[in-house]
Order: structure tokens, then sequence, then C-alpha cells
């Protein structure tokens, strides 16, 4: 970060300088130059770092937008993915979550809130296991449930997701529960298969930018990162609806 700031602001501080005269300056005398006018204005450094950070959240939002409309297919028309609501709804959302993240079990009551009342959202999980292998394999087994039996993807969503924490040794008992064969189930998380798809999805959450979830995405390259509260959520699908 120094160096970037430093990079930036040389020119700044050869302000009144003639090239000439920089280039008879030693590296010490320039450096001391560069010191001293530090020293002297200060909000010379203040403003410099925030049009770094203007030009690293400019660079951020070009580069969401860019991988958004490239991997298109891939975030809203993929059929293996699992499905939170209308599957056939109009307006469509994807969503980056992990069984072992508090603020996902925190969003997901949100999106249990207000699907009751958006009979048209179509909630497009992409399952990631990016908090330790117990995420991973619960992630997988997800994964394998919205292939093997897609009708039942969220009712073992929505067990793992009432778990305060997902042990790999608990998968079983939970796929159980959830109406669904575990041993099958098992065998379909563990394969190449399902391997590729999880890949494919952190590698979509990457190219994003997104670095923690929950996250939430909109075809139209709205952004909701962390966990949003039901009446904000609602808002922003009012604003969908009209578009």
């Amino acid at each position: 970060m120094k160096k970037r700031v430093l990079k930036t602001l040389v020119p700044l501080l050869a302000l009144g300088l003639t090239p000439l005269a920089q280039a008879e300056m030693s590296r010490e005398e320039f450096q001391q130059l560069v010191r001293e006018t530090l020293l002297e204005q200060p909000e010379i450094l203040r403003e410099a770092i925030i049009k770094l950070e203007e030009k690293d959240k400019l660079a951020q939002q070009q580069q969401f937008e860019q991988q958004l409309k490239e991997q298109s297919a891939l975030l809203f028309a993929s059929s293996t993915d699992g499905i939170m609501g209308n599957p056939g709804g109009k307006i469509e959302m994807v969503y980056f979550t992990d069984y072992n993240c508090p603020y996902c079990r925190r969003l997901n009551q949100t999106l249990l809130e207000v699907l009751k009342t958006e009979p048209e959202l179509k909630v497009i999980v992409k399952d990631i296991g990016i908090l330790g292998p117990d995420s991973v394999q619960a992630a997988r087994l997800a994964l394998a449930a919205a292939r093997e039996a897609p009708k039942q993807y969220e009712e073992l969503h929505q067990a793992l997701m009432s778990q305060q924490r997902v042990q790999a040794a608990a998968l079983a008992t939970i796929a159980d529960k959830a109406g669904l064969d575990a041993k099958a189930l098992q065998a379909k998380a563990d394969s190449k298969e399902i391997a590729d798809k999880l890949t494919e999805n952190l590698s979509l959450f990457r190219s994003l930018g997104l670095n923690g979830t929950p996250a939430l995405v909109f075809p139209d390259g709205t952004l909701i990162p962390g966990a949003i509260d039901t009446a904000g959520l609602k808002e922003i699908l009012k604003d969908k609806q009209k578009s």
C-alpha cells in the first residue's frame, strides 16, 4: 500500500520542479523533499489514499460487471444448482452460501420470510465450502441432492442450515431426517462430477471478486454482500418487479 501511495505522490510532490531540476537532484535529496512536503502538507497523503481507494473500487466494480456478463449462463442458467422458491420465477437471484457461516443462517431466515410473499422469486443457490473441511463436505452433499433429488434439495438445505455447526460425521443423519437416501447421496457427493461442480461454484465466486458469504447477485448487477434484513430485501425486490 505504501509503495502505491508514494508512486502516486511522486508527481504531485514534484510540482514546482522542472524536469531538469528533478534530474539534478540526488535520490536522497528527492526523498528528503518528499518527507518535508508530507510533513508540511499531510493532507496530500490523505487525498492520495482517497483517490487510490476510489480507483480500486472502480476497478472492482468493472471486474464484477465484466465477469457477470461473461459468466451469466453459469450463474443463472445452470441446471445443476439447488433452487429455493419458484423454479420458474421471473425474479432470479444467485445466493452464494456456506453451511457453517452464521451470517448465511441469518440470511436464510430472511429468505424464508421473503419467499412467503414473493411467489415469483427464484433463488439459485451456489453452495460453496470456504470455512473448512466440514463445510466442503456439507456443500458436496447439497450439490449431490441438487442433482439426484432436486425437489428435495430445499428440504436438505434447510436441515443443514438449522444446525449450529455442521459436522461431516452428522451429514448422513441429517440427510436421512430430510427424507433422502443418505448412502446413495454420499456416494454421489464423493464423485468427480460433484467435485467439479464445487470447483465451478468457487471459481464463479472468486471471479466476481467476492471474498465472503453470504452474497446475493441479481442479473442486472445488483450485489448484496453480507446478510440483509427482510424489509431491506423486500424493498430491493420491489424495484426488480418494476423494471
